[in-house]
């Protein structure tokens, strides 16, 4: 049988077998607990949940709770969020930098999938959307999912960021393969280069026909099943990646947004570096990251050695 590592690392779209849920215990991680069981049931699959240690800190009191131990915390909010939902879950506790014990904890465990919360103090919330998430997102070899909204239903519409790259196109199909009876929207941003010297309404027209021209190809090349195509929506907007997909966001109750990592640069490209970064923070809606296999780096190393490539396009 082939292991969960050398699925993901051939492409191979389903739904996660085994996620890593990565929490400070803070009460803003309860979104991500309860989401990460939430994905746990639907799918069948194993659920782990990481405490990191950081430094001195103590795993048996004072904190976080007088008088008890980051373990007991940990089990009742697992007890807690799993009752009556037949999710197999376990506890691991690591000490040492979060990013670093994420990663190697996920790739041991052949996670499918980091899940992760926005929190305001703690370990791993000091960086939150910020060096540790950075980090996760640059550098694991499955997807990352960053909760921010409580998960009162399960993923129902969800928007793909697109920029007609092969790494968008490994996103898409991905999300289609683990959010089969979702509500599909593939979104593309584009924009004119150096817009304020140049005349919008002259150009708007052909940048628009090259878009649809792309998008005309990109298509065909997902090698998806029609009926599953027949249920997506694809949406080209004018404007930056934030506008486009933020608005759309607010406008529509969009439960998730998906972006791929390592996608193109050019006119075209919209998920590089700081645009997604940029989109990551500002959206308020849940935000999974997907990375493309062949931009994966080549180990999963000390925490501090190379970041890997960027989010990738116009940013």
């Amino acid at each position: 049988m082939q292991k969960d590592s050398e699925r993901r690392d051939a492409g191979l779209g389903s739904p996660p077998r085994s996620l890593l849920l990565a929490t400070d215990l803070s009460c803003r991680c309860d979104r991500a607990l309860d989401r990460a069981v939430m994905l746990a049931s639907a799918w069948g699959a194993k659920l782990h949940v990481l405490y990191v240690l950081e430094g001195n800190e103590p795993e048996q009191g004072p904190e976080p709770v007088p008088g008890g131990s980051v373990r007991v915390l940990a089990e009742r909010h697992l007890r807690a969020a799993t009752r009556n939902h037949g999710v197999e879950a376990e506890i691991v506790i690591e000490r040492g930098d979060p990013a670093e014990i994420i990663l190697r904890t996920a790739n041991e465990l052949d996670c499918d999938l980091i899940v992760t919360g926005i929190a305001r103090s703690g370990n791993l919330a000091r960086a939150v959307l910020g060096t540790t998430v950075e980090r996760l997102v640059h550098r694991a070899p499955m997807p990352v999912l960053i909760v921010k909204t409580r998960p009162w239903r399960a993923y129902q519409t969800l928007i793909v960021a697109s920029d007609f790259s092969e790494t968008s196109a490994h996103a898409l199909r991905q999300a289609l393969s683990v959010f089969p009876d979702a509500h599909m929207t593939m979104m593309h941003a584009y924009r004119m280069p150096f817009e304020g010297f140049i005349c919008r309404a002259a150009n708007e027209a052909e940048l628009l026909a090259d878009a649809e021209r792309e998008r005309a190809a990109f298509l065909p090349s997902l090698g998806t099943p029609p009926e599953k195509m027949a249920r997506m929506e694809c949406l080209i907007r004018y404007g930056t990646p934030e506008s486009v997909i933020g608005t759309h966001v607010w406008e529509n109750d969009i439960d998730l947004v998906v972006m791929g990592t390592h996608g193109r640069s050019g006119r075209f490209g919209i998920l590089m570096g700081s645009t997604a970064e940029r989109l990551l923070i500002s959206l308020p809606c849940d935000v999974m990251i997907v990375r493309e296999p062949r931009a994966l780096p080549a180990t999963i190393g000390a925490a501090g050695a190379s970041a890997g490539p960027r989010l990738s396009g116009n940013g």
